[in-house]
């Protein structure tokens, strides 16, 4: 006989093993007891119990109480009948009914040892009754002794296997020893050869509950109306909505099926909870169903809903388990909450019951929102620690290598990511190589490479090992988000529409393809640009005037046809000088096109300058060789360059630049650009600037430069109204430095140190010193605004004279 499991079981197994039970011959022949156990027979047995409740214990018989503990057991009064075994059968020869019936009440009061011992002693009698061996069958297997149970029920089934009840005596057993597919197996064995047998129905429908299959369970349920309690009934419905949940956090056929399968998770909570949460017996299956529920609320991209409701069950003193503290961090994660989502990370990866094959998914989500809290260094450990405790093959019985370690690959991956995240990207560089030599047919690895490579200015290297992912997964989301980013680098704004249109029809939830989308509209905005400087000479101001002020304002239309920008502009400048003060107005008007390797602009202009009016024009290009070589030019006339020293003296200029650019990576660049330009007064003019940076410090929140600049100049006229050395040549090193003071997502507010110290030759003048110092602050906020303040101070000679300027800039770049 199965019944009544411990609470803690997987279930309550409920299942009877009719027997008919005869009573022995008593001991009166007295035809009034006679009478008695016939009504007791037949379910009154009040009348029996009270007279053998009454007879002395001295004056029983062995059959009278043998009768006792039958009787009393019918009626169910389970203490009586371990009452009367304990104080006045326990030495008396017992029938072996009674005995059973004795065991068989010790199980129900879960008293394992006791009943495992009655059912021996009844089993000396008659080893091979059947409903004794599966008593016994039934009573080890609640008592933690599965692997004998087992063994005892496969030899019952070996020896009748079309009896239903041993097969569901094994599958009970199997259930206690955790095997709930080979249980299963058994109760369906059972179920073919007794399905019209409510008790094998009941316990075939419990066995597919532990199988976690609640969908049949639930339809053959249905065909039993009235069958199943109405506990069980409700936790199998809350089982298949759980299942649900799973199932909506599972890769199907398209991204919109696994929302189709969370709103019917979501339906089914809200049924249940609208049913059961009035019934206080329902307390507990209630908040299962409300903690199980936010799962199919972050599988559907309801994330603030998943945080209003947990904070809901939080306040009521829920405390979550690790599975749904998963759920509420990714959660937080997603609404860009990523100090609340850390902790929550933190403790899914340290509790007691996680699941080491869920280490690397939990610990990469804990780097990603350290990440995001701006906290790369310490997101840099835990990535690290991840990667040396993972191991590269996972040795197997029967094979001498193992196999590789999906695990291990994965954390080496995220490793050599927090290295690019954490501004070591030669390191990344390296570990990337490394394991695309390992891995090449990894998608998700060649995507992290690319990352990498547009990390180090290489847009075209990123190209390349996008398309070699692209042959194994060509509409893996990850690898067309990464191609959407590398075309708005290489200014391929029609494939950057073709992915971003695609990606956002599939998962329009998915915050990376959110992010691409947002940088496609902002470069469709329109573009505001202005610039203000002042500045302030002691010592004579050859150059810029003593005193100086000047604006500039811009404005580029929305893209026109992808490639193309109107832009138009105006602005003003003033300086004194010693024979007085300058003005110079100027209006812009011009068109802009943006290609891959290209950009491309013409201009015409009118200025105002001096003693009248004039028109300029400029045209001028930048090519890309390469992600290391670049080149460009210009050709202006009436250059912006003319000093307004010389048009205040109603000189103009016309001239042009080339230039060529070698970088190397992100920390190394070098530039060189010539200028000749011919002054209306006959003067040529020749210049040359190299300039160059190499970084010598990275971390995600600092970067240090070692900058230097050499300049030179030649001017064929000797005396001009604005200041004309015959040559001149300068040398001037410098350290920069860029701080980060706050950092989150697409808002940065960082400063900005350089010094200098150099040299500067004028032709008949002494060679002197050069020194610089400046101090700014850059701030970005949501992609469409950008603003800086530097000020300067540098102190030179002049004409033999030192002179110290000292400078303000301010820029702003808006996008609207």
């Amino acid at each position: 006989m199965l019944r009544n499991l411990p609470p803690s079981g997987p279930g309550r197994l409920r299942l009877l093993i009719a027997c008919t039970l005869l009573l022995p011959t008593l001991a009166l022949a007295d035809s009034a007891y006679d009478s008695l156990i016939k009504q007791a027979r037949t379910g009154n047995y009040g009348p029996a119990l009270d007279l053998l409740r009454q007879l002395p214990a001295a004056r029983q018989t062995s059959g009278q109480v043998s009768d006792h503990l039958l009787i009393a057991s019918w009626a169910r009064q389970d203490d009586e009948v371990l009452k009367v075994y304990e104080t006045q059968g326990r030495q008396r020869q017992l029938t072996t009914q009674a005995l059973a019936t004795v065991a068989r009440t010790y199980r129900n009061q879960q008293r394992w040892e006791l009943a495992e011992g009655v059912y021996r002693q009844a089993l000396s009698r008659e080893p091979n009754n059947p409903n004794l061996q599966l008593g016994l069958v039934l009573t080890l297997a609640d008592a933690d002794k599965a692997g004998e149970a087992v063994q005892g029920a496969r030899t019952l089934v070996a020896a009748k296997p079309d009896d239903a009840q041993r097969r569901m005596a094994l599958g009970y057993a199997l259930s206690r020893a955790g095997s709930p597919f080979e249980a299963l197996f058994e109760f369906d064995q059972a179920f073919i050869r007794a399905g019209d047998q409510p008790d094998v129905v009941r316990e075939y429908i419990n066995a597919l509950q532990r199988a976690r299959l609640p969908e049949p369970a639930l339809r053959l349920s249905a065909r039993h109306p009235g069958l199943l309690d109405p506990v069980t009934q409700r936790r199998l419905e809350g089982d298949l909505a759980a299942e649900r949940v799973r199932l909506a956090e599972f890769p199907t056929r398209s991204e919109s099926e696994r929302y189709v399968i969370a709103d019917r998770a979501l339906k089914d909570y809200d049924q249940l909870l609208a049913t059961w949460t009035p019934d206080a017996s329902a307390h507990d299956d209630v908040v299962r169903w409300r903690i199980d529920r936010l799962g199919a609320l972050k599988a559907r991209a309801r994330t603030a809903e998943v945080i209003r409701d947990y904070e809901v069950l939080q306040g009521q003193g829920v405390q979550l388990p690790t599975y749904a503290q998963r759920w509420v961090a990714a959660a937080y994660l997603d609404q860009r909450l990523p100090e609340k989502a850390a902790p929550l990370y933190r403790q899914v990866v340290s509790a007691p019951d996680a699941d080491p094959s869920n280490q690397v998914v939990d610990s990469t989500a804990l780097y990603y929102a350290m990440l995001e809290n701006d906290q790369a260094n310490e997101a840099r450990v835990v990535a690290d620690h991840l990667a040396n405790t993972q191991i590269p093959r996972v040795e197997l019985k029967g094979l001498t290598l193992g196999n590789p370690n999906d695990a291990w690959l994965d954390a080496q991956q995220l490793a050599a990511q927090a290295a690019t995240y954490g501004a070591d990207l030669p390191a990344s560089e390296k570990s990337l190589a490394s394991l695309v030599r390992t891995s090449p047919g990894n998608v998700g690895i060649r995507v992290a490479q690319a990352d990498m490579f547009r990390a180090r200015a290489w847009p075209r290297h990123a190209e390349i090992a996008l398309k070699d992912a692209e042959n194994q997964a060509p509409r893996n989301i990850d690898l067309e988000v990464s191609q959407g980013y590398n075309a708005l680098n290489l200014q391929e704004w029609r494939q950057l529409d073709a992915l971003a249109d695609d990606v956002v029809a599939r998962t329009p939830e998915n915050r990376q393809v959110q992010r691409l989308q947002r940088l496609r509209k902002v470069h469709e905005m329109a573009e505001l640009r202005i610039e203000t400087e002042t500045g302030r000479s002691h010592g004579g101001g050859a150059v810029s005037g003593s005193r100086d002020w000047g604006i500039e304002t811009l404005l580029y239309s929305p893209p026109i046809d992808e490639d193309w920008r109107i832009f138009g502009g105006i602005g003003y400048a003033t300086a004194d000088f010693e024979e007085g003060t300058g003005h110079h107005r100027w209006q812009r008007l011009g068109v802009e096109r943006r290609t891959r390797d290209m950009t491309l602009e013409a201009e015409v202009s009118n200025h105002s300058y001096g003693k009248g009016t004039k028109q300029g024009a400029r045209l001028a290009i930048a090519r890309d060789i390469n992600d290391h070589w670049q080149y460009g030019g210009s050709l202006d006339y009436l250059a912006a360059s003319t000093p307004l020293r010389a048009l205040n003296a109603n000189v103009t200029a016309n001239g042009g630049s080339g230039f060529i650019r070698w970088r190397a990576n992100e920390s190394r660049e070098w530039k060189l650009a010539l200028s000749p330009s011919h002054f209306s007064d006959g003067n040529d003019r020749v210049e040359a600037l190299l300039t160059g940076r190499e970084g010598v410090y990275r971390s995600p929140g600092v970067q240090v430069d070692l900058g230097l600049e050499v300049a030179t100049s030649r001017n064929s006229k000797k005396e001009a109204a604005y200041f004309n050395p015959r040559s001149d040549f300068s040398v001037l090193p410098t350290v920069n430095v860029n701080h980060v003071l706050y950092n989150r997502y697409e808002t940065q507010w960082s400063q900005q140190f350089q010094v200098g110290a150099g040299t500067y030759s004028q032709h008949d003048y002494a060679t002197g010193g050069v020194g610089m110092l400046s101090y700014g602050q850059r701030y970005r906020w949501n992609d469409v605004v950008e603003t800086g303040a530097n000020l300067s101070w540098i102190n030179r000679p002049y004409d033999g004279e030192r002179e110290s300027d000292v400078r303000l800039i301010v820029d702003l770049t808006y996008r609207f």
